[in-house]
C-alpha cells in the first residue's frame, strides 16, 4: 500500500475525516506532512501562534493548560491544534508529545476546507478538552462522588468464547467502545476500541477468539471508590475504561468521559448550597458564584446548550429555594397552586444578566379573599430575585401583577382569547407566555393549561399566520452585500444584537412549529428536532442557534472578566474572521427560515 493510500485509509477510519466522502479526504491527505517528535517535546506550548492541525499516527501527546495543570491525553488517530486557527487566537494549551510521535501536520487551509462541512464543524466546535484536573482545588467536592453513583447502564458483557467478530457486532448494537469480557460471573478481560483497531491492522480475522486479543486481568475499581480514584487510576494506567467491581461481581464501567461529564455536572454541589441556604441573602452569595462557573465551562468548550441548561437548572434551584422560604414566612397556601418560569428560563436557555418572567396559576377553588397571600407571595419572590441578580422584568410580566396570577380555568380563556383573536398584544405576549414550564407547586396545573394550548393550538391558523408575519418581520443584522447591519445610536453603536437579530427569530421560529403541530416540547432545539420528524429543515438553524448562543455566552464571559455587566451587543471587531463568517453564514440561515414562514403560511395576507 502506497504512503498516500496508508495516510488516507487510516483519517477515514477517524472522526472528523469519516464525515467526508472518500474523494475529499484523498485530496487532504495529499496535503499531509509527516513530522517525527521524540517523547518529550513540546509540540505547541501555551500562548504560542499556531498555523497548523496535528493528527496523531501513533504516539501520544499530553495537554496541559496555562497553569501546567493536565487537562488530557490524546492518542492514535487525534487531532489538536484546530481550535487556535479557528479561533485567530493563541493556543490555550500546551501539547507535549509523551511518548516518541509521529505526527501527520496541515495547515491552516486545511482546516478552513475541513469545516465548510457542517458535521465536521460541530464535531470541532462540540469536541472536549476540559477535564476535572484543571479546577480540583476549587471544585474538589466533584472529585469525592462516588464511583456507584457514577455508572449510567449496567454492565454489558460478552462471554469469553465468543469471537473479535461477535463483540464488535455487540459493542456497535449497544453503542459502546469497549466490552467487559466475563467467564460466568467473573470479569475476566475487556475489549475496547483500539483493540479492535490493532486487529484491523493486524488483519486478523473476526473469527479470533476474544481471549487472543482482549486485556486479560484488566485494572479496576471498588464500587465505593470516589471519582478522584477513577482518575488516578485512569492516569497512571494510560486506559479510557475502568470496570467497577461490588466483590467479585462486575456492576458497571466508568470512563474518562464520565468524569468529564461529572464535571459538567459540578453545578449539582453549587445546587446542594442553594438547597441549604436559609435566607435570601445566602442564596445571593451562592448565585454569585455562577458567573465563575461559566467562565470556567466557556474555558472547557462546552457547548453554548450545555452552558444554558446548567445556568437554567441553577435558577431552578433558586427558585424553588426561594418558594419554600416564601411558604415558610408567609404559610401555607390557602390552595394549590404552580409558580411557572415564562420565556428563556422556561426553555432552559438562560444566558447571564437575564430579567425575571413568571406567573402563578391558582387552583379553580382561589377566592378573591386568597389574591392578598398570593400578592404577598408574589412580591417576596420577586424582591428576593432582584436580590439574587435577576432584574424586574421590563414589560412586568410576573406574577406580582394581578394580570398573572390567575386561576386554571381564567389561564385558559386567556390563551383561548390570544389564539381565537390575534391581536398585537396577543403575538406580542406569544413570545412569554407559549413558553412556559412549571417550578415549584401544583404541576400538574400547568400541564392541564399546556394540554389545552396544544389542543388548540394547530387549528388556529389565523393566529398561526400573525405570529409568523412577526417573526418574518424581525430585522437580520445582514446586508444586501452580506455586511453587517450595526447599531447606530446610543451606547451600542457599531455593535450587532446577535439576540435580537438572531437568537430571538430562531426561537420564534420553533415555538412557531410546536403550535403549528401542537408539540409538547418547550426548549427551542428540542422543539426543532420534533419539528424535523414533521418534515421541517432544520439543520442550519440548529448549529446556528448553538453559535450564536456561544458567541453570546463567550462575549458576556469576558464583559464578566472585565468587571462588566452582561449583554447581548457584540463589536464584530472582538471576532476573529472565521468568528465573523460564521457569523455571517448564521443570520444568512435564520433569514431563510423567515422566508419559508412566508409561503408557508401566507403570511402576506396577513
Amino acid at each position: 500500500m502506497s504512503e498516500l493510500a496508508e495516510t488516507t485509509q487510516f483519517l477515514a477510519a477517524r472522526e472528523p475525516w469519516s464525515r467526508l466522502t472518500p474523494t475529499e479526504v484523498a485530496a487532504l491527505a495529499r496535503r499531509a506532512v509527516a513530522t517525527y517528535v521524540r517523547r518529550g517535546t513540546v509540540i505547541l506550548a501555551a500562548g504560542s501562534p499556531n498555523s497548523l492541525m496535528h493528527v496523531i499516527r501513533s504516539g501520544a501527546v499530553e495537554i496541559r493548560d496555562a497553569d501546567g495543570a493536565l487537562v488530557d491525553h490524546d492518542e492514535e488517530g487525534q487531532c489538536f491544534g484546530q481550535s487556535s486557527i479557528l479561533e485567530d487566537r493563541p493556543s490555550r494549551f500546551s501539547f507535549t508529545a509523551t511518548e516518541d510521535t509521529l505526527l501527520w501536520s496541515f495547515d491552516a487551509d486545511v482546516v478552513r476546507e475541513l469545516v465548510r462541512d457542517p458535521g465536521v464543524l460541530r464535531f470541532f466546535t462540540e469536541s472536549r478538552l476540559g477535564d476535572t484536573t484543571r479546577q480540583a482545588s476549587e471544585d474538589g467536592p466533584v472529585l469525592q462522588v462516588a464511583v456507584s453513583d457514577m455508572i449510567t447502564r449496567p454492565p454489558v458483557t460478552i462471554d469469553v468464547d465468543c469471537t473479535v467478530g461477535d463483540a464488535a457486532v455487540v459493542m456497535h448494537n449497544q453503542r459502546i467502545s469497549a466490552v467487559l469480557v466475563t467467564r460466568g460471573e467473573k470479569l475476566v478481560g475487556i475489549l475496547t476500541d483500539r483493540d479492535l483497531r490493532r486487529v484491523v491492522a493486524m488483519a486478523q480475522s473476526g473469527t479470533t477468539p476474544l481471549a487472543e486479543t482482549m486485556t486479560s486481568g484488566p485494572y479496576t475499581v471498588g464500587k465505593d471508590a470516589l471519582a478522584l480514584d477513577v482518575l488516578l487510576g485512569l492516569v497512571e494506567h494510560r486506559i479510557h475504561h475502568l470496570p467497577v467491581m461490588d466483590g467479585d461481581r462486575v456492576i458497571g464501567m466508568v470512563t474518562s468521559g464520565d468524569l468529564m461529564r461529572l464535571e459538567r455536572s459540578s453545578p449539582l454541589y453549587l445546587v446542594g448550597d442553594l438547597a441549604r441556604q436559609h435566607d435570601v441573602a445566602g442564596l445571593a452569595s451562592v448565585m454569585g458564584r455562577l458567573p465563575r462557573l461559566v467562565s470556567r465551562l466557556l474555558r472547557q468548550d462546552a457547548t453554548a446548550e450545555d452552558i444554558s441548561r446548567i445556568i437554567s437548572r441553577t435558577t431552578d434551584a433558586l427558585w424553588q429555594r426561594l418558594a419554600e422560604l416564601g411558604e415558610q414566612a408567609l404559610g401555607s397556601p390557602p390552595v394549590p397552586y404552580c409558580w411557572v418560569a415564562l420565556g428563556s428560563l422556561a426553555r432552559q436557555e438562560q444566558a447571564l444578566g437575564s430579567d425575571q418572567d413568571h406567573a402563578f396559576i391558582l387552583d379553580d377553588r382561589a377566592a378573591p379573599e386568597h389574591d392578598a397571600y398570593f400578592a404577598e407571595l408574589a412580591e417576596y419572590l420577586t424582591s428576593a430575585l432582584v436580590q439574587c441578580g435577576f432584574s424586574r422584568c421590563d414589560g412586568d410580566v410576573m406574577a406580582t401583577n394581578p394580570r398573572w396570577r390567575q386561576p386554571l380555568g381564567q389561564w385558559r380563556r386567556i390563551f383561548t382569547d390570544w389564539l381565537s383573536t390575534p391581536t398585537p398584544e396577543a403575538v406580542l405576549h406569544s413570545s412569554i407566555f407559549f413558553d412556559l414550564r412549571p417550578i415549584h407547586g401544583e404541576h400538574t396545573l400547568a400541564a392541564e393549561l399546556q394540554r389545552r394550548v396544544l389542543a388548540v393550538a394547530p387549528q388556529s391558523t389565523r393566529f398561526l399566520g400573525h405570529l409568523a408575519k412577526h417573526a418574518n418581520d424581525i430585522a437580520v443584522p445582514i446586508g444586501f452585500w452580506r455586511g453587517f447591519v450595526l447599531e447606530k445610536h446610543g451606547t451600542q453603536r457599531d455593535r450587532l444584537d446577535v439576540k435580537k437579530g438572531g437568537i430571538n427569530p430562531i426561537v420564534d421560529v420553533a415555538r412557531l412549529y410546536a403550535l403549528k403541530w401542537g408539540l409538547p416540547q418547550v426548549g427551542t432545539r428540542a422543539r426543532l428536532a420534533a419539528a424535523a420528524e414533521h418534515g421541517a429543515e432544520v439543520e442550519n438553524l440548529l448549529n446556528a442557534h448553538e453559535f450564536l448562543g456561544y458567541t453570546r455566552l463567550r462575549h458576556q464571559g469576558m464583559q464578566i472578566a472585565a468587571g462588566e455587566d452582561p449583554d447581548n451587543f457584540i463589536a464584530p471587531g472582538e471576532l476573529s474572521e472565521f468568528e465573523r463568517r460564521t457569523l455571517r453564514d448564521a443570520f444568512t440561515f435564520v433569514g431563510r427560515s423567515q422566508r419559508a414562514l412566508t409561503v408557508s403560511f401566507q403570511t402576506q395576507f396577513m
